[in-house]
């Protein structure tokens, strides 16, 4: 529970609370009954608002004892400064008896002075210009619904033009003889001149086609209306200059700068740099020292393994199937070896294969491949001198000799031991 009062609450800065303060003296003065009527702490507003929003919570028809207010407020104010007040709160009717007895210690809270909390949190926002606004929209709505005869529309109609005058006449004062604090804390009140000529324009037009006699009073409210635009504007350029010449960003709002961010055009934000000076760009690192930077953290790049080898399906080994087509083809031409020999140790094969070409290729062919296995004991010897028949199936021919010799294993191979086996048997 706090010792005392935060009257930081009511507003983000002292300059604030103090401009606040006057207004509100300002706001209650055609009612005061003094120059003391209004107190000066911030804490009793505060107060104020939490009994509000104590009776806004509780929805209670019968009203709140003061005990259970002193809780409610318990969060939000000091008990001391809580009891400082609710007196005066009750004297004043905010606080009135629910049954108007003296022994009925509840309460209720007064619906003028809820009304009159909301009227103060729009002057502490948006000063007292929001009220014209508002004014703008009754008349507007008076005179689409048709309840507002001529005499009440001109009456309104000369109210707002009063208030745009004093306006007008308030803020041209401070462009040109207020200090420049009192222009940043006028700031956020001013915000809407040229849409508030925009309501004025559409309320006049609206209020003449109705009743054409007060088109002389919506002239007069016009020409005010361009007064209070014209006077923002100037109010706006002298904090645009002050802000350019001391390089100061918090002389507009936040939200006015967002605003302009997103609503501008592109040429008018590239103004804001055009005096701006920048350093030419210069190289803060050599070429070397990046590439040898980025080898010394470059992550290491994944393995690429090949693709594991797909599950052989169930039968007969490949390579034990090679090895037999390799044996039967070896034997197959040992025996072809052994028929040309016919028994004997050497032949000469110029005579049998000058009688057909085709046969005389295979047998040059199996000849050769025998002659280059290891495993068969055959050499093949070509001779240097050529044999021409003209009409023979060959017509020219090299004689070929082939030769058996010994053989010997020196390591188990069922192809080698095929030959020999298939030697003994011829």
């Amino acid at each position: 529970m706090p010792d005392e009062c935060q009257p930081d609450l009511l507003s983000s800065a002292a300059d604030d609370r103090d401009l606040f303060a006057g207004r509100l003296s300002a706001f209650v003065a055609p009612v005061a009954q003094d120059a003391g009527a209004i107190s000066k702490d911030p804490a009793a507003l505060l107060v104020a608002e939490a009994v509000h929003a104590a009776f806004g919570d509780a929805c209670s028809p019968d009203g709140l004892t003061r005990s259970e207010l002193a809780a409610a407020c318990a969060g939000a104010v000091a008990p001391q400064v809580f009891d400082s007040r609710f007196e005066l709160f009750v004297a004043l009717g905010m606080l009135q008896r629910s049954r108007d007895k003296l022994y009925d210690h509840k309460y209720v809270f007064n619906p003028a002075s809820s009304a009159a909390l909301l009227v103060y949190e729009r002057l502490s926002d948006v000063g007292g210009v929001q009220e014209i606004v508002m004014l703008l929209d009754r008349i507007r709505d008076a005179l689409r619904q048709g309840s507002a005869d001529q005499d009440s529309v001109e009456r309104m109609l000369t109210k707002v033009r009063r208030e745009l005058s004093i306006n007008a006449d308030h803020l041209l004062h401070l462009v040109r003889s207020g200090a420049f604090d009192q222009l940043i804390a006028e700031r956020r009140h001013h915000q809407a001149g040229d849409q508030l000529l925009e309501d004025a324009r559409e309320v006049v037009k609206l209020a003449a086609e109705r009743f054409p006699r007060l088109a002389r009073a919506g002239a007069m409210l016009i020409t005010d209306a361009l007064r209070y635009s014209a006077s923002v504007n100037e109010f706006v350029a002298r904090l645009f200059d002050r802000a350019q010449a001391t390089r100061d960003f918090s002389m507009l709002l936040p939200e006015q700068y967002r605003t302009a961010a997103l609503t501008s055009p592109l040429a008018s934000l590239a103004e804001v740099f055009t005096r701006v000076v920048f350093d030419p760009p210069c190289l803060v690192l050599p070429p070397e020292q990046l590439l040898a930077t980025v080898r010394e953290y470059q992550p290491a790049l994944a393995p690429n393994r090949p693709p594991r080898p797909a599950d052989l399906p169930p039968g007969p080994d490949p390579l034990e199937l090679v090895r037999e087509r390799a044996a039967t083809a070896r034997l197959r031409r040992w025996s072809a070896m052994q028929l040309l020999l016919q028994g004997g140790s050497e032949t000469d094969l110029s005579g049998p294969l000058r009688a057909s070409w085709r046969g005389t290729v295979d047998v040059i062919v199996n000849a050769l491949i025998a002659s280059a296995d290891p495993l068969i004991p055959i050499t093949v010897e070509l001779s240097d001198e050529l044999l021409v028949d003209p009409g023979g199936p060959v017509t020219y021919f090299t004689p070929i000799t082939i030769r058996r010799e010994a053989m010997v294993i020196t390591e188990v191979d069922p192809a080698a031991e095929s030959v020999v086996k298939g030697g003994r048997g011829a």
